[in-house]
């Protein structure tokens, strides 16, 4: 646990690095937790959502973006690290040669875990795995979390290039 937490450190003290690159950062956060908690972690999108923000302030002031940005990366890696020093690493799961999700439930799995928190998710995940869960069930969950969600999920789905060709 201390080599983990270690290298969650050294990730943040990147952060103050004076010639500090963002993309080169998360690249390596990334690598860093996928490490730790395996390459479907839902860490990995926390990291990868941070970005710079194009609106016409940020782009007036460009002294504040990178000071915000350097902010935003700090406050997501505190709370990663302080939820494994708090909770410690759940077990790592590394699925078996053959047993690993088909590129077709990754893809559907992304496009919903884009549109959910990771609360959200447990939820769905949960429900699903019921013994009689119901058709009714699930679509009373998705309106649960709002009208938008689900044409969401959807959209994403149709417009991944894949789909796009088989349509």
């Amino acid at each position: 646990m201390e080599k983990v937490l270690e290298l969650l450190h050294n990730r943040y003290q990147k952060i103050e690095e004076r010639n500090f690159d963002l993309n080169s950062w998360k690249k390596g956060t990334i690598a860093v937790l996928d490490s730790i908690l395996g390459p479907d972690n839902l860490k990995r999108k926390l990291i990868e959502d941070i970005e710079f923000e194009n609106n016409s302030w940020s782009l007036r002031d460009t002294t504040g973006d990178v000071d915000s940005i350097k902010k935003t990366c700090a406050d997501v890696l505190e709370t990663i690290i302080l939820e494994i020093e708090t909770l410690g690493l759940a077990e790592k799961v590394v699925p078996n040669k053959g047993e690993g999700k088909s590129k077709d439930v990754k893809l559907i799995s992304k496009a919903i875990g884009q549109e959910l928190s990771h609360t959200q998710m447990e939820e769905l995940r949960k429900l699903i795995r019921q013994k009689d869960v119901s058709y009714i069930d699930v679509v009373d969950k998705f309106k649960h979390y709002g009208y938008e969600v689900a044409p969401r999920i959807l959209a994403s789905l149709l417009l991944t290039p894949k789909v796009k060709k088989s349509l």
